[in-house]
């Protein structure tokens, strides 16, 4: 039996999970408590039902549309005001939900919680339905912002974004200690295969220094989503339907607005597709089986802007795939030149696999001094990471050269 026309309101607290963890039961209860109450406070002003809460969020259905995007609004600027805030992102859509008891369900609802999902800590997007039931009333608070593919929803749906003064004015924190704590890394999977998207997201929403903003289940959507998360990290895999992940990673890493690292899926070792996947940018690749505390290593590494793969495997990887695209002995890139000898010196030994350290120890430098110079050698030769450093070295001989007798 379908309800009448409401607006259905989500709205998560960022991080409200990962807070116990952090400051412990006590502390992190205090905070929840203290943002749970001024939300409600806001609801019953709104005239909105509370249909269902979670640890991270509620549920609201309005009669009123008007009313749903006015305390969308309200309940950011009362987050805001919490003196151990946690940031809050928010999605409505408007229909004829299903009911069920005192529980709503259908279409509207899925479409207001993967909004709510796709939101930023601090942004609150509605879907189209919603501007043109509020009409004139909001047209400077309603503003396009493109179309999102939405797990679950077959067909694209148009969204709006809700402009708040607070919300343009301060970007909120995330985290609910006395002193605001680093930013968690944020990643975005991709992959078509459901067990594999939901492994990976169970271990790294363990982990208080992670989050997951999004999943997407083909190219298409990873591109969509990732630049609307702007995610640290999207880990990829390599085939995918609609559009495969290495045209998708292309995409990504061709955004000169985005900067986020691609780490590739793949599920046998040494693919054919993995040096093309470095070749475009990619900071390097893991398997699906790949252990948990090494897919935490993984991202945790990336995100510190290192390459993903240890520098002997990395050369040994290349080294099988460089040789068929390699130029001529002579061909090397004119970008080279600009390199001073001690810079040839240190991009030869990072080729043959030497991490900075043990550089530093082939040459007599310091640890700073070679990542001094491998920030250099990445700049002058426009190359994303130290993985594109090693490819060049192979592809244009540097390192053969060296090597040969």
């Amino acid at each position: 039996m379908a309800d009448s026309f409401v607006t259905i309101l989500f709205a998560d607290l960022v991080g409200a999970a990962a807070l116990y963890d952090r400051v412990g039961d006590d502390a992190a209860n205090v905070v929840r408590r203290s943002h749970f109450s001024a939300l409600r406070e806001v609801v019953a002003r709104h005239g909105g039902r509370e249909v269902n809460s979670s640890g991270d969020g509620l549920m609201v259905a309005f009669a009123s549309a008007v009313a749903a995007v006015r305390c969308a609004i309200e309940m950011q600027e009362a987050t805001a005001a919490q003196p151990q805030r946690l940031a809050l992102r928010a999605g409505l859509d408007a229909g004829e939900p299903l009911v069920d008891g005192d529980d709503l369900y259908g279409t509207p609802v899925i479409v207001a919680r993967r909004l709510c999902d796709a939101a930023d800590a601090g942004e609150i997007l509605a879907s189209d339905a919603v501007r043109h039931i509020t009409g004139s009333r909001n047209v400077d608070v309603l503003r396009p912002a493109g179309v999102l593919r939405l797990p679950g929803i077959a067909e694209p749906v148009a969204v709006v974004r809700v402009h708040w003064r607070v919300a343009e004015a301060t970007p909120p924190l995330v985290m609910g200690d006395p002193a605001p704590l680093d930013r968690p890394i944020t990643v975005v999977l991709a992959d078509d295969q459901r067990l594999v998207l939901t492994g990976f997201r169970v271990i790294l929403e363990a982990e208080p220094d992670i989050t997951v903003v999004g999943q997407a289940s083909d190219g298409l959507s990873a591109v969509d989503i990732v630049r609307r998360r702007r995610p640290d990290i999207v880990l990829m895999d390599i085939r995918m339907p609609e559009l495969d992940g290495l045209r998708a990673a292309e995409r990504i890493l061709a955004d000169a607005a985005l900067d986020t690292a691609v780490i590739m899926l793949t599920t046998f070792d040494l693919s054919q597709y993995v040096y093309e996947a470095l070749r475009i940018g990619a900071s390097g690749f893991l398997l699906k089986d790949t252990p948990a505390n090494r897919l935490l290593d993984a991202v945790r590494v990336v995100a510190a802007g290192d390459a993903l793969l240890a520098p002997s495997i990395t050369r040994r990887l290349i080294e099988q795939f460089a040789r068929a695209a390699r130029p001529a002995a002579d061909g090397v890139p004119p970008t080279l030149d600009e390199l001073t000898a001690r810079e040839l010196d240190v991009m030869r030994l990072l080729a043959r696999g030497l991490s900075n350290s043990e550089i530093a120890a082939e040459l007599m430098l310091g640890d700073n001094t070679i990542k001094t110079h491998v920030t250099r050698i990445l700049s002058k030769l426009g190359l994303r990471d130290r993985v594109q450093a090693v490819v060049l070295a192979y592809e244009c001989g540097l390192v053969e050269r060296e090597l040969s007798p």
